[in-house]
């Protein structure tokens, strides 16, 4: 009679909680709440770090087929984002492979045409896919991210090749305009456990300065702005520098609107040998930040989530080892 009570709990528990007792935490793609239908008009917005996405397959060990691709636009269908922030796509071409140019507009780094700050293979532009119908400008990207370093040993300039902010700014459903500025920062100075006399430290507080500025000047105009991307930094982890170095800075503080988003980025790793394993990322590198009114806006009617591949994708696709940012945003009054 005990062991028939057990079974029928235990069937009961499974029945109602599913997925508590699965293997498989990655069985669903989004962690965003659900908003309420009357609550104000949202623009999406989606930061994706899209690894070394090119339809040459040139020169990078990450390389996709067609099934490949098909995925990652299903994703994009999936989230079907007012504004597409990229990273590490190497030309207008790859993106468009992926969102229908007859929907949206595509702006590639100003980097794009200035040869010397470029490789002669495969390059990671950052850029921006806007819906078409979406009235926005296009000023002149923020080239102050590529840092020119001194050599150690003779001390010349050498030519930088960083990637650029690109930089739009957004008019529809908006009292204010809001301007936006898609980064993808230097890599390997995650936190302050890094060397500080580092090349990528140096680098990455000098693109900080960089930033500083950008920011102040939204600040001095009275301007809204979100920087979003890839900032290669923990912000979220009690060991970043980088946010309060900025706000120690500014006459107001930029808002981590990232502070609360979960990170379980399931991913594949793949190495230059082209060994690959799967990874699960607990720790974000992309982020946004905002000014108090979007901050405000967001915590009051809007949402930011991580995006996150169920695992039989994959294993069955190459995809990106960075999950997409997921930002909706109210209009701002």
């Amino acid at each position: 009679m005990l062991l028939r009570l057990i079974i029928i709990v235990l069937l009961f528990t499974l029945m109602i909680f599913p997925q508590s007792l699965s293997k498989d935490t990655h069985s669903t793609h989004t962690t965003g709440r659900h908003l309420q239908s009357n609550q104000p008009s949202l623009l999406t917005l989606v930061s994706w770090n899209m690894q070394w996405l090119s339809v040459a397959n040139k020169e990078t060990f990450i390389t996709r087929t067609t099934s490949d691709f098909t995925q990652l636009a299903r994703i994009l269908a999936d989230l079907s984002p007012d504004i597409l922030a990229f990273q590490e796509v190497d030309s207008i071409s790859a993106i468009e492979a992926l969102l229908p140019s007859s929907k949206y507009k595509i702006f590639l780094s100003d980097r794009l045409t200035s040869p010397n700050e470029k490789f002669a293979g495969i390059n990671q532009f950052t850029g921006f896919a806007i819906k078409n119908g979406l009235p926005i400008d296009n000023p002149p990207d923020l080239k102050a991210l590529n840092i020119r370093l001194h050599t150690r040993k003779d001390h010349t300039r050498q030519a930088g090749r960083l990637r650029y902010g690109s930089y739009i700014i957004v008019r529809k459903g908006m009292k204010n305009e809001l301007h936006l500025l898609n980064i993808h920062l230097k890599s390997g100075c995650f936190s302050v456990k890094n060397k500080p006399s580092s090349r990528s430290c140096r680098t990455l507080r000098k693109q900080a300065s960089a930033l500083t500025t950008w920011i102040q000047q939204r600040l001095n105009n009275d301007e809204d702005y979100i920087v979003l991307g890839d900032f290669n930094h923990r912000l979220n982890s009690e060991h970043q520098w980088l946010l309060t170095s900025l706000n120690q800075k500014l006459s107001l503080p930029a808002f981590n609107l990232t502070e609360n988003t979960d990170a379980a980025c399931l991913a594949r790793h793949t190495k230059r040998n082209g060994s690959r394993k799967k990874r699960l990322y607990r720790s974000l590198v992309d982020h946004a930040l905002g000014s108090e009114k979007v901050a405000n806006s967001i915590k009051m009617h809007g949402q930011v989530y991580q995006y996150q591949y169920a695992t039989d994708e994959v294993d069955n696709y190459q995809l990106s080892d960075h999950c997409p940012l997921v930002i909706s945003l109210p209009s701002l009054e």
